[in-house]
């Protein structure tokens, strides 16, 4: 049994991601009681250095901001070294727990420089890590960036008939409380008046 904030619950009958959590934390701590052994050092006295590959692997985003909170709390003498391509791992990070890598037009590996602020990425959207950290050159689909050029095209083009079709499509696309929807209909209401 396992005592979790919804009450006692049978191990096998946890989330995947819980129990990957507790597989990785439990992983950890029965390494170090095996290789320190004698004299025998506990969890929260370990002063070494734990390295973990993709730690966000496998793992929802709510359950990664959770394994890096416990971690900390866990092994807090520890230097825990972990890569990863999640913007949820980075966004609940220090800003000095950050080294972020990028591979130059000669394929060499060198520390990007992200000029964060005092809080790090704590503050930035998913999005923002994605494209100015990650490099990604876009979070949306192709077919919403063709439509909204198109869309934009018909507003420079003042093709009222263009502007409609186009907004149509959007209207559909975009997220249900997307502010775009709107700001995108004023701009549909000026050039109709």
């Amino acid at each position: 049994m396992v005592e979790t904030p919804s009450g006692d619950i049978y191990f096998e009958y946890l989330s995947s991601g819980y129990k990957t959590c507790i597989y990785i934390v439990l992983g950890i701590i029965k390494e170090i009681e095996y290789r320190f052994k004698d004299p025998c050092i506990e969890a929260d006295k370990f002063d070494g250095v734990i390295l973990i590959d993709e730690i966000d692997l496998h793992l929802h985003p709510t359950w990664q901001a959770k394994l890096i909170k416990s971690l900390k709390i866990v092994f807090p003498m520890a230097q825990i070294i972990a890569t990863t391509h999640s913007p949820s791992i980075l966004q609940c990070l220090e800003k000095d727990e950050i080294i972020a890598l990028d591979i130059d037009g000669e394929h060499n590996v060198y520390q990007k420089d992200l000029q964060l602020g005092e809080y790090g990425l704590q503050g930035w959207t998913l999005e923002e890590i994605l494209t100015d950290v990650m490099g990604m050159p876009s979070t949306t689909s192709d077919l919403y960036e063709k439509t909204i050029e198109a869309f934009d095209k018909a507003m420079e083009e003042e093709d009222i008939q263009g502007i409609k079709e186009n907004y149509a499509q959007l209207d559909k696309m975009l997220h249900p409380k997307s502010t775009l929807r709107k700001l995108l209909k004023i701009q549909m209401a000026g050039m109709e008046a």
